[in-house]
């Protein structure tokens, strides 16, 4: 029956739009108790907001400092405009019609939905250029809006980078499996989207080489694939220095960070595309070596360029944070952690879906006879490995590592079914066709989770707890706070990015690493006793001392230090230093005047 469903381009395009509406449908109102009061999953979430306020207000495009961090000075942000212009332009049409509340809102709802829209619409695309059925693509659609670990980067609210990082890998990924076209278009297209994808996130680079290696074996390959092959080099190098500088103050882009797209990585670029295009000059192309040899010496010559500019990236740019930092907060943020370090159920989410994908894959390669298919699943294997690899050791990574194995978790469901259709006995047939959910990639995890945690089952089925953050940092439970006059506030890393967003007061730290000097004040004052936290808390300057009880961040601080400044004011015990400032009735949060 699947293989006879050949729905017209038009019915298609409805069929995936009817997809895109259940699914947003379903985040709406799963999420919606996080629309009304304008509730943030994650302070980046709420930190992103600040970032297109202040665009919007006047700061400079071309200045990612955030001013309200670790004031005077500000912290200089490792994120990208690219992320903040639709939410800026979208917010900047809303704000005339809707005011501004209503507006950042909407904004928040439809920016995240959009994207997944493009997103299903990519997906969809590269089903067919692998050669899947119609049916079979839509099929591939259709588990993407049951992807867990995908979906919750397009959730309403979720307007950091992850969604974004994810389209512009997708795009790349279709431009490297439309393997019909030999102009260099696909590479063009793919250098553009990777560049972006560095942009925004430095955690592309690897994803990035990775796609230069394929086009590369496929060129050693294949003569007639130097295009794409030259293509994606210029372009990802070129595109990469139009964006930095394009998005940067000329003295800022020219600072050698490890953690975003900077000198220390577009200079090795820019050696590896100017020794393979100079390289491949004198060259034929007409054997394996002479199209060998310029691949190695752009290889060589980016490897060398890296070690002059970049070695100091080497260790990765969370190897260099205070100890006190990395102990506290680095080694709490759990998406940054490899899966050793992570739950068993949560282990089983990381791998599994992956792994049933490598099996589809291999079949849809295995059966097609079309050498310019196989080419594209061998392409698409070969990303699967790497992103498989990378998201063993960082476990964000497995939101993309899961979306490319959609295509063959498909063709794998489709041909289990289709096994189970020609049994002749009913009830097996109906029963093998039922089970075949369990291989997808939803079935896969929740069944391997609830036999690793059999407790899960239990909680799944009630209503998720609200966490003390939204019941004490909101607009409604901050009036009182945001009623002070602005000043430099102290508070636990994990709030203060809600604080800048629901008040006008600035903060000593948030949990963003490059400001790390603060960071490190906040958490040493937390942990201190009383006495010394005094001087460590005195010398930022903060006015006040704000935290919530009831944080993870907070109960953490007090089993480290049970007679830490924060363990005494959980007890409602404060120095002589902190005076009581009472909030208005109905308002949980804590606040200390600071006492010189």
């Amino acid at each position: 029956m699947t293989r006879r469903f050949a729905p017209s381009p038009a019915m298609t395009r409805l069929l995936l739009l009817a997809i895109w509406a259940a699914v947003c449908a379903a985040l709406l109102i799963i999420d919606w108790h996080f629309v009304g009061p304008m509730h943030f999953r994650d302070p980046d979430d709420a930190l992103r907001l600040v970032q297109v306020r202040d665009l919007l207000a006047g700061q400079s495009w071309f200045d990612l400092t955030q001013h309200r961090i670790h004031p005077p000075e500000g912290v200089p942000m490792h994120w990208s405009r690219l992320v903040d212009l639709p939410l800026a332009l979208v917010l900047m049409a809303l704000k005339p019609l809707l005011g501004a509340g209503i507006a950042e809102r909407t904004t928040m709802v439809v920016v995240p939905l959009l994207q997944l829209m493009a997103l299903m619409a990519i997906v969809h695309a590269i089903a067919r250029q692998l050669g899947l059925r119609a049916g079979t693509a839509l099929l591939a659609v259709a588990m993407l809006g049951t992807s867990l670990s995908i979906l919750i980067q397009f959730a309403p609210m979720r307007i950091d980078h992850h969604g974004s990082q994810i389209i512009y890998g997708a795009l790349a990924m279709l431009a490297l499996v439309s393997t019909a076209r030999r102009d260099g278009t696909m590479g063009l297209l793919a250098g553009v989207a990777m560049a972006c994808w560095m942009q925004v996130s430095i955690e592309g680079l690897p994803c990035a080489v990775a796609m230069g290696a394929v086009f590369g074996v496929r060129h050693l390959l294949r003569v007639d694939r130097w295009a794409d092959m030259r293509a994606y080099l210029l372009t990802l190098t070129g595109a990469s220095a139009l964006l930095l500088f394009g998005t940067h103050y000329p003295s800022d882009a020219l600072i050698f960070w490890c953690d975003s797209m900077s000198p220390a990585y577009l200079a090795p670029l820019a050696a590896a595309s100017f020794a393979l295009y100079v390289g491949a000059l004198p060259m034929h192309r007409n054997s394996i070596v002479s199209r060998a040899l310029p691949l190695a010496l752009g290889g060589l010559a980016g490897a060398a360029a890296f070690l002059l500019a970049g070695r100091q990236c080497l260790a990765g740019p969370f190897e260099t944070l205070d100890p006190i930092v990395y102990q506290n907060w680095y080694l709490s943020v759990k998406e940054g952690l490899p899966v050793t370090a992570q739950a068993p159920d949560i282990r089983a989410m990381i791998v599994l879906p992956t792994l049933l994908g490598f099996v589809g894959s291999w079949l849809g390669w295995r059966r097609n006879q079309s050498p310019e298919q196989r080419m594209a699943w061998a392409s698409l294997i070969a990303m699967q490995g790497v992103t498989f690899l990378i998201s063993l050791d960082v476990m964000r990574a497995m939101s993309f590592a899961h979306l490319l194995a959609l295509p063959g978790n498909a063709m794998l469901l489709i041909r289990l079914i289709t096994a189970a259709q020609r049994l002749r006995t009913m009830p097996l047939r109906v029963l093998l066709s039922a089970g075949t959910v369990v291989l997808t990639p939803f079935g896969a995890a929740a069944a391997m989770a609830a036999a690793m945690n059999p407790s899960n089952v239990a909680v799944a089925t009630k209503p998720e707890p609200i966490a003390p953050r939204f019941k004490c940092t909101t607009y409604e439970t901050l009036r009182g706070l945001d009623a002070l006059p602005p000043d430099l506030l102290f508070t636990p890393l994990d709030i203060g990015a809600h604080l800048l967003a629901y008040t006008h007061h600035s903060v000593v730290g948030t949990g963003h690493h490059r400001n790390v000097d603060g960071m490190k004040a906040v958490i040493s004052g937390l942990i201190a006793r009383p006495d010394d936290a005094h001087r460590i808390v005195a010398a930022t300057g903060a006015r006040y001392l704000v935290f919530c009880k009831g944080e993870n961040e907070i109960a953490k601080y007090v089993r480290k230090a049970p007679a830490s400044l924060m363990a005494n004011l959980v007890k409602d015990r404060h120095p002589d230093w902190l005076v009581p400032e009472p909030m208005r009735p109905g308002e949980t949060v804590q606040v200390y005047r600071i006492v010189s």
